[in-house]
């Protein structure tokens, strides 16, 4: 019952984003684009405007960063492609105070009752990038 349960959440979410994404796609302008990515980073297929850069710490290869490089006027959303098996951890900027969600790593969910030590090693999971512009939203709900 609980992988069941796991699995369901993880389809209403992807399902919820792909709902909003369809949604701001018939917004004029919002130019969405979108792109599928292995886990190391790897274009498979789509928007050759969305480029993701990978972050390796020297010292713990089995740790990599992510983050889509800037594209003006864009905003990104990001999706494993296997929901139900993945725990987003969001990197924090060595010097800054807080939490920055421009950098993401996926994680395997810990099992319930367990004691772990040391830090939590990537899942290998492909993702999809979704890029849209706010600006084009924001003008539709502004216009009404």
């Amino acid at each position: 019952m609980i992988e069941i349960g796991a699995a369901s959440a993880g389809l209403n979410l992807a399902k919820g984003l792909y709902q909003a994404l369809e949604f701001i796609r018939g917004i004029r302008n919002s130019d969405v684009i979108a792109a599928y990515f292995r886990h190391d980073g790897t274009r498979i297929e789509g928007s050759d405007k969305i480029e993701i850069e990978v972050h390796r710490e020297n010292d713990k290869p089995a740790i990599e960063w992510y983050s889509v490089r800037p594209l003006q006027d864009y905003v990104f959303v990001r999706q494993p492609t296997v929901e139900s098996c993945a725990h987003e951890l969001v990197g924090q900027v060595a010097g800054e105070p807080s939490p920055d969600a421009r950098y993401w790593r996926w994680v395997a969910p810990v099992l319930p009752g367990r004691i772990y030590g040391g830090e939590a090693v990537n899942l290998k999971v492909d993702f999809l990038v979704f890029g849209y512009k706010p600006k084009a939203l924001i003008k539709y709900f502004s216009t009404k």
